[in-house]
């Protein structure tokens, strides 16, 4: 690598029911992966060689020449190669995880190429080429032609037709943000730095897929890509990331330390905690993955005072989420759990969140997101 004190009994007793120290998830749910560009990770990761997609419009060989790692960034480019028959006499590029990925949510910082007839790309694929496996398909796209725009698209068993084409109102080819899916059994969410752009809910795919990055020229579909012409291009990824979802498709909850913070105002840190957390000071965790949505935070706090907080979301006068009052415990060095059982569940992906204390004192060790 972001007032009502709770003195009534059933309500203490409910708080302390939802937020007791959170336990683990499930043994059984499938190893998220976080994956920094700054080199090649043969251990994850493989790039597509020697070999072009039997579709006609696919109009490049992928070579592993075209996949690079400069600047701390994964580079994919597509050159010329007259080795290869025309029209297809391009080479370009592919990245893709050794393994297959199912339900969770998908993340990427990635800058595309702006180049007409070039298509940039972040999607999970599975296919008959893998053990006998259906189509099923998953996509977040951009049209060099136009990179104002993203393609959002599903398939599955090979049936698609559910373009999304979404009006972004910036230029992606000009800076890297963050785009996401969020695939779970009966619903697909997309994201763009954050914020929810399209949902669907028909005919969901089921099958894992491997995790994909391409760069690849068109042939002969111009009135959807534009033409390309031949030039030297390249797109650009900084990290992914998958998280995947619980058995039921809850996302597992997600553990702050308090130290850990990425910025903060007026606070001391030591053994891991967070002190003079008092009003008015801050502390803000940068890129803060909050998968499919959060309904409730639990918090280990000390505080001979009591006080409050707020959880604030992109900046420090950000839109508020939720709140926290804490009661006095019996000591600054009598730690217990308190919280919100009313977190806005609808705040989801990768997030800069800010903590602001709003009233009293207080020290901080771990902050918890929940779904209860």
């Amino acid at each position: 690598m972001n007032q009502k004190r709770l003195i009534i009994p059933i309500l203490m007793a409910l708080l302390f029911f939802l937020l007791q120290a959170p336990a683990s998830a499930a043994s059984s749910l499938q190893q998220g992966l976080f994956t920094q560009f700054n080199q090649h990770d043969g251990q994850h990761w493989q790039m597509s060689n020697g070999w072009r997609n039997g579709d006609p419009f696919f109009g490049c060989h992928w070579s592993e020449n075209r996949v690079n790692f400069p600047s701390g960034q994964l580079e994919l480019s597509i050159r010329p190669n007259e080795a290869f028959p025309a029209p297809y006499s391009y080479e370009c590029a592919e990245y893709t995880t050794h393994e297959f990925y199912g339900y969770g949510l998908y993340e990427v910082s990635m800058k595309p190429s702006n180049v007409d007839g070039m298509i940039s790309s972040f999607f999970t694929y599975t296919g008959p080429t893998y053990n006998g496996d259906p189509w099923d398909e998953i996509d977040i796209e951009f049209l060099g032609k136009d990179t104002t725009k993203i393609q959002f698209n599903y398939y599955t068993n090979g049936v698609g037709g559910n373009e999304i084409l979404h009006d972004l109102g910036f230029d992606a080819s000009e800076s890297f943000n963050t785009y996401a899916f969020d695939w779970q059994p009966h619903s697909i969410t997309w994201y763009v730095n954050g914020e929810a752009i399209a949902t669907r809910t028909q005919n969901i795919p089921s099958n894992p897929g491997k995790i994909m990055m391409n760069l690849w020229n068109t042939y002969g579909i111009d009135e959807w890509a534009g033409r390309y012409t031949g030039e030297a291009t390249s797109a650009s990824y900084e990290w992914m990331r998958y998280t995947p979802s619980s058995e039921n498709g809850v996302a597992p909850d997600l553990q702050l330390r308090a130290c850990d913070f990425d910025e903060g105002s007026g606070v001391q840190s030591w053994n891991c905690g967070v002190g003079n957390f008092d009003a008015g000071n801050w502390i803000k965790f940068d890129q803060v993955n909050l998968s499919s949505g959060y309904n409730a935070l639990a918090v280990s706090y000390a505080s001979e005072v009591g006080g409050s907080f707020d959880i604030r979301i992109g900046s420090l006068n950000g839109p508020t989420i939720g709140s926290v009052h804490f009661p006095p415990t019996t000591g600054w060095n009598d730690y217990q759990w308190n919280g919100t059982p009313a977190l806005n569940h609808a705040i989801q992906g990768n997030q800069t969140i800010y903590f602001v204390s709003t009233s009293g004192k207080a020290n901080l060790q771990e902050i918890w997101f929940k779904n209860e």
